[in-house]
């Protein structure tokens, strides 16, 4: 029973990648409105999955206000001036939203008030406002658009190659956890794998020359590829370990079953949701 199980699980897990990633790829390479539309929607369905983990505590977000939010966040990405990710324009919405909710909780009759306030608050800053930067990761280099795409996908390409490299090295060879009471299975060889396996992605397109374009205004050297190999290499399994911290303290294995053998969304963008904002960042004020 077991094993048919196993093999159920895997294939449904194949199946995600086999559609899932060439369709991110895409939506990539396509940029502009549909790039936008798809970070919107994993946004949502990641948003959704993390207000509904709070019913796990007795906790009630207020689910349609952060979905209104969400969205006015990620549009400032994508319609602000210059460079999208500007704070202070992001600073006047969390400003004028955060009283909102508090003042709505008044009138909703739930308990466990102030958990619902910052719960709902705490959804917010962590999906939107961080995974929303890969939008203007995306359209950082106005006058070279390809420069953004290339930085985008390689974000994916190296988390993706991060995750496969420490997942695959940490069952067969992981002996010494990491952080066991947090998530079990990983090891500090899956790790240092994941972190090796990057940086040698990324010096594989500096010599390749593929970050490289004339028309860009920006230009790359090793540390910039070191920056990035350890943003996804450290933070971004980082990322991974912040959010099963979150559903070990609500008592859940997945944040939901929607994707077949994966989880849920939010389990999947997990890692970049902490390197994306951190890469963008990096970039706009060290390199551009």
């Amino acid at each position: 029973m077991n094993i048919k199980l196993d093999q159920k699980s895997s294939g449904g897990r194949t199946l995600v990648n086999l559609l899932g990633i060439p369709s991110i790829i895409l939506m990539v390479f396509l940029g502009g409105i549909p790039f936008l539309v798809f970070v919107t929607v994993v946004s949502l369905l990641s948003l959704r999955e993390f207000f509904l983990l709070g019913s796990h505590k007795r906790i009630c977000p207020q689910f349609i206000i952060g979905y209104i939010v969400a969205v006015i966040i990620i549009l400032q990405f994508y319609f602000g001036p210059s460079h999208p990710f500007t704070i202070f324009r992001h600073g006047e919405i969390l400003l004028l939203v955060t009283p909102v909710i508090i003042l709505f909780e008044l009138f909703r009759g739930k308990t466990n008030s102030f958990s619902n306030i910052l719960f709902t608050l705490g959804g917010i800053l962590y999906i939107p406002l961080l995974l929303g930067s890969l939008v203007a990761l995306r359209n950082i280099d106005p006058i070279a658009p390809k420069m953004g795409m290339k930085l985008t996908l390689c974000l994916f390409l190296g988390v993706w190659i991060c995750d496969s490299a420490a997942y695959i090295v940490g069952r067969y060879w992981g002996k010494r956890k990491i952080l066991e009471n947090v998530s079990p299975r990983k090891t500090i060889a899956g790790g240092v794998a994941g972190l090796i396996s990057t940086f040698v992605f990324f010096m594989i397109l500096m010599e390749a020359g593929i970050l490289f374009s004339k028309y860009a205004t920006a230009s790359f050297n090793f540390i910039d590829f070191i920056v990035f190999s350890i943003v996804i290499g450290i933070f971004g399994q980082a990322g991974d370990f912040a959010e099963s911290l979150i559903k070990r303290d609500v008592g859940v294995k997945d944040t939901s079953s929607i994707l077949a053998g994966h989880g849920g969304i939010l389990d999947r963008f997990d890692s970049i949701i902490i390197s994306s904002p951190l890469i963008f960042l990096y970039i706009k004020y060290f390199i551009y």
